[in-house]
């Protein structure tokens, strides 16, 4: 029969265990995420697309969390959609701008959705074939 202070020493093998294995999977689907936002992002110049990147994992409370995105001024406009003044002369584009509202290409929370589920996945699959075998 096991002691209370191997039992100990038993749990707290699996919850650093299971800590690294989050960690990992994370570090993974993020770098993975960030090359899906990259392949849906438009391109003019390509400084968008070249700026996506995922930033370190931190644990607060009981949450890990992982930033991704960019840091651009206007990636978030690209993403999300922004209102335009009909009519104004861009010269950079050479043109008149015709729409009042462009929409947004979505292309950094479509790509988190369908990482985040896979993540969800690979966690749960690893957790049951390593640390509760």
């Amino acid at each position: 029969m096991k002691s209370f202070e191997d039992l100990a020493k038993e749990m707290q093998k699996k919850f650093h265990q299971t800590q690294n294995i989050i960690i990992e999977e994370m570090e993974e689907k993020s770098t993975m995420c960030v090359a899906e936002i990259q392949s849906r992002t438009p391109v003019k110049e390509g400084n968008l697309r070249r700026s996506m990147t995922h930033g370190k994992i931190e644990k607060k409370y009981k949450m890990y969390k992982v930033k991704l995105g960019s840091s651009l001024p206007y990636a978030q406009a690209v993403e999300e959609g922004h209102f335009q003044e009909v009519g104004k002369y861009i010269p950079a584009i050479g043109k008149r701008l015709k729409k009042a509202f462009v929409p947004g290409r979505h292309m950094i929370g479509d790509s988190i959705q369908i990482y985040q589920e896979e993540l969800q996945e690979s966690i749960q699959y690893r957790l049951k074939n390593e640390v509760f075998k």
